[in-house]
């Protein structure tokens, strides 16, 4: 199993990357549609925004993944498209499946005796739905994860496509990729969630140090991910040419 690399650089590009993207983000939503020019206006930052999110991440890719000659700007962040709508899709299926949890449970909770309704309760049905849904969303992302890398970094038309499954291949990626998703979203939910007493601006101040502590672990654990898959594409199997 290879050892998580961590590269510095590009948790930097990542956090600082991000960050202006997120900010914006919220601006963005708070633009005001009453007039031509503010739709226009508003149009023309979207657009903006995404091509920064494109180039952000296919840079971040490529940066890790050297290998083989780039394909033009364009088909590599076509590839990056095509693969975040196909993630969108997944996500609206889960989406689907999480809004019938209740009648789910609900369902279950009635078919089992008297005696098992007080361990599968109709609560932790729910939650174990919701639990299952999370483990999905994770493999999901593991899955489309290696596609985006190579895809961002190539292009379409590259024969290095076929050096995903090195990745794919490894229970350490997966095992890695997987735990990484649980304790990002445990660490994020604990840290977010957790409601101190004080002053208000005390509170502000609590909000802001949480946020941000979150926000960092989570680029340092997306980063040890990324620096996971770089590791298994650049080293093959032995039995691999």
């Amino acid at each position: 199993m290879i050892r998580p690399k961590f590269h510095t650089g590009v948790f930097w590009l990542q956090w600082i990357g991000n960050l202006l993207l997120i900010l914006p983000c919220f601006a963005w939503l708070q633009i005001p549609d009453s007039h031509v020019w503010q739709f226009a206006f508003s149009i023309v930052s979207a657009i903006v925004l995404i091509v920064a999110f494109l180039w952000l991440y296919s840079h971040t890719f490529r940066s890790l993944y050297k290998a083989g000659t780039a394909a033009p700007v364009w088909q590599r962040w076509l590839v990056l498209i095509i693969v975040i709508l196909v993630g969108y899709l997944l996500l609206q299926g889960l989406g689907v499946l999480r809004s019938h949890e209740s009648l789910y449970a609900g369902y279950w909770n009635s078919k089992l005796s008297a005696g098992m309704r007080t361990f599968f309760t109709f609560p932790r049905l729910v939650s174990w739905q919701d639990h299952f849904y999370d483990f999905l969303q994770w493999l999901f992302a593991a899955l489309l994860l290696p596609m985006a890398f190579v895809g961002a970094g190539l292009g379409l038309h590259n024969e290095r496509w076929k050096e995903t499954g090195r990745v794919y291949r490894r229970i350490g990626y997966w095992v890695f990729a997987l735990a990484a998703a649980f304790v990002g979203t445990w660490l994020t939910a604990l840290l977010v969630g957790w409601k101190p007493t004080g002053k208000p601006a005390a509170e502000i101040v609590s909000v802001l140090l949480r946020v941000g502590m979150a926000y960092t672990l989570d680029i340092i654990l997306w980063v040890l991910v990324l620096g996971v898959v770089a590791g298994y594409l650049e080293t093959p199997r032995p039995d691999e040419d």
